[in-house]
């Protein structure tokens, strides 16, 4: 029997390699539809996430989320709609930052109603899935360094959290995570995007827009990881969901990309 480590570390030895093949591979049409078997993994969870036991409820939800998901697709072929719906993105994790620095207070608000529950799945995941798309489509060299970011933030996160995490972030929302541990993490990917920027050959006078959008980003998946805690904390569950060996769930990977996307996009459209 693998240990916990030892299954999470071959799971992402197999799928990140194929991930990053895919990413260069497929074309966007293609490569969008990989995507979206994400998005109705992820609406599927959230399902479970928010309370809803029966079957036929969290499958209705799971097609409500990704239909509006498909519309709002639609809607950002239309560069002016695409800005505002990213737009909407950053205020709603605006919003989102608020909850998570207050909770447990204010808890009613945002899982109280099973309206705002639900809108709430389709808010995390239609504006992820669509700036994943569009970054797609502006090149793959782009959508394998907001990877890299996320996976580099990650990473630092977990050893100099291990190494020197002192100060807790979150406490009442995840409790191992550290301030420490943040910072390693915007450390590890600045480092990422000094090479990427180095590689790619971007003008020096640059730089600084792209290591502040590097900030914001990985500040931002934080954020995405903490928000997915809540809904975890509120519905007992320790994982989403148990389909990735060592890894939990499909929102459990992709929690910190469901901020960091539109972030992304909007900064580079920007800069």
């Amino acid at each position: 029997m693998l240990s916990g480590l030892a299954q999470r570390s071959l799971t992402a030895l197999i799928l990140a390699p194929a991930f990053i093949w895919a990413i260069f591979a497929l074309p966007t049409p293609y490569f969008s539809y990989l995507l979206l078997a994400f998005v109705v993994l992820g609406a599927w969870e959230f399902s479970r996430l928010i309370k809803i036991t029966q079957p036929i409820n969290r499958a209705l939800l799971t097609l409500f989320i990704v239909g509006c998901t498909l519309v709002a697709n639609n809607h950002a072929q239309n560069p002016g709609n695409l800005t505002v719906l990213l737009y909407v993105s950053v205020v709603w994790w605006g919003l989102n930052l608020f909850w998570v620095l207050s909770y447990p207070n204010h808890t009613q608000t945002w899982f109280g109603s099973g309206i705002v529950r639900s809108m709430s799945g389709v808010l995390l995941l239609a504006p992820m899935w669509v700036s994943l798309v569009n970054l797609h489509l502006k090149g793959d060299e782009y959508f394998l360094l907001l990877m890299l970011l996320i996976w580099g933030a990650d990473s630092g996160a977990y050893f100099v959290g291990r190494k020197f995490g002192r100060r807790k972030l979150a406490p009442s929302v995840s409790p191992g995570k550290s301030v420490e541990g943040v910072l390693g993490g915007i450390g590890f990917a600045l480092v990422v995007m000094l090479v990427f920027l180095q590689v790619q050959g971007i003008a020096t006078e640059k730089y600084f827009g792209y290591l502040l959008l590097t900030i914001v980003v990985t500040s931002v998946s934080v954020l995405g990881d903490l928000f997915e805690s809540l809904f975890k904390r509120e519905s007992g569950m320790k994982d989403s969901g148990q389909i990735l060996p060592g890894h939990g769930g499909v929102l459990d990977r992709i929690d910190s990309l469901t901020a960091a996307a539109p972030f992304f996009l909007l900064g580079l459209n920007l800069l």
